[in-house]
């Protein structure tokens, strides 16, 4: 049976060499690796960019099927559909894949909505566009990327409502989560090379990295921190704050690719400004570990929901990875710990 068409599937392999995982991705990465679209591509970048939400359990790391292709649905409606980039190579039967299709239909309907990205359209549009979307890919990609990877990457069943993914596949993603995500994105930005034309290849890596987009209201992050846990000071120097006040990723977006309260702190503009795209020193990872343990006491629903995957040892291992994947180290703040 072809992977594709396959129902379910458990883990064959739980302890694998870096080195074995590394020839599995590298397979899949590879022309070697028979693909007929991007979904694969596709699928491997949801993971990446909701490893840090997954639920840990005994068996491993699950993650519902939603979850993952309402990312999924996300990407593919900026590429398609901002950016009118192909997904599938023409085979004398149809030029579009059937995510792609979905898509165009939805736009063909409301023509204004091509000219929106995804985090801009109404909400009942957005569930529809995720539920086909869901229902295509647990179809067509779930299978086929399990058996690329020899069924060690994750168990799954269709019939359920997610996929578990190994735990050391877990750790490994985690560790190598930069250099997948560049290999990932080199991989997909060859395959679309051979199925669009010169224009709409213009800046393609930049488009495959911008198809997540960051979320731009953090508004409400703000004033959860600043009423709620009553933070009105700068995180990193200790001035007061005043009108001026930036919500900060403490481990850095290009990093972590997700907005979660117990990764933001409140920051001055000019110390913000500063430690940019840097994480900051381990005294301070120290400081933010602690707070998080207090603000999980308060009763809020996005606190509550935001901590549902968070753990104890999350930032201390994100901060270890994120500075192996070559972000530096900021540590001239003048703050007093």
């Amino acid at each position: 049976m072809a992977g594709w068409d396959l129902k379910s599937g458990s883990i064959t392999e739980y302890s694998l060499s870096e080195d074995r995982i590394w020839l599995l991705f590298n397979f899949v990465f590879s022309d070697s690796s028979r693909k007929r679209n991007t979904y694969k591509f596709g699928l491997i970048k949801s993971l990446l960019d909701s490893i840090f939400n997954g639920q840990k359990n005994e068996q491993g790391v699950y993650f519902s099927y939603e979850q993952l292709f309402a990312r999924f649905a996300e990407n593919y409606w900026n590429l398609i559909v901002k950016y009118d980039l192909r997904q599938m190579r023409r085979d004398g039967k149809s030029e579009l894949s059937k995510v792609e299709i979905i898509l165009k239909t939805v736009i063909s309907k409301n023509k204004t909505l091509s000219l929106l990205g995804f985090e801009a359209i109404d909400d009942d549009t957005k569930k529809e566009v995720i539920k086909n979307v869901t229902a295509e890919c647990r179809k067509c990609v779930v299978g086929a990327l399990y058996d690329d990877f020899n069924g060690a990457i994750y168990a799954f069943n269709l019939k359920e409502s997610g996929l578990m993914l190994n735990y050391c596949i877990y750790d490994f993603i985690l560790k190598y989560k930069s250099e997948l995500e560049k290999l990932n994105y080199y991989a997909w930005a060859r395959f679309l090379e051979q199925v669009n034309d010169d224009n709409a290849l213009v800046r393609v890596i930049d488009k495959l990295e911008l198809a997540t987009p960051r979320r731009e209201d953090l508004s409400i992050y703000r004033e959860i921190l600043r009423r709620e846990f009553e933070e009105d000071t700068c995180f990193y120097c200790g001035k007061k704050l005043h009108n001026k006040m930036h919500v900060d990723h403490f481990i850095p977006w290009s990093f972590v690719k997700d907005d979660k309260i117990w990764n933001f702190v409140l920051s001055c503009p000019t110390c913000n400004v500063k430690k940019n795209n840097r994480v900051p020193a381990r005294d301070y990872l120290l400081k933010i570990e602690d707070r998080n343990r207090k603000i999980q006491l308060i009763d809020n629903i996005v606190i509550h929901k935001d901590f549902k995957s968070y753990s104890d040892d999350l930032l201390q291992r994100m901060w270890q990875y994120a500075k192996m994947s070559g972000i530096k180290e900021y540590s001239k703040c003048n703050g007093n710990l």
